[in-house]
């Protein structure tokens, strides 16, 4: 309990530890040997890691638009699962068991 370690340090602390502006975003972690990737040029690399090769997640704008010429694609809307189409009967209603399957 003196006075450097009471006084002094924090001040010295206080201009040493002074918050950066840095996103947390910028760096993603690889799986296979815990290397830190920059976003930048993991892109760059199409999502493989540039210290041991090992491929990572695409999202799905990027692979579609890598799968496609152009990234010129159009979406088709899935129809609607009917309910109960030919009304079954049984201890369960049909239509609780397809909301229990669909969760």
């Amino acid at each position: 309990m003196n006075w450097l370690s009471n006084f002094i340090r924090p001040k010295i602390n206080q201009f040493g530890n002074q918050a950066k502006d840095v996103p947390e975003n910028l760096w993603e972690k690889c799986p296979a040997c815990d290397g830190m990737l920059f976003h930048r040029e993991l892109k760059a690399a199409q999502n493989v890691c540039y210290h041991c090769g090992h491929h990572l997640r695409i999202d799905v704008e990027d692979r579609l638009h890598n799968l496609f010429d152009d990234g010129d694609y159009k979406r088709i809307p899935v129809p609607k699962v009917p309910t109960d189409p030919l009304k079954f009967k049984d201890k369960k209603r049909y239509c609780a068991r397809i909301t229990d399957s669909q969760k």
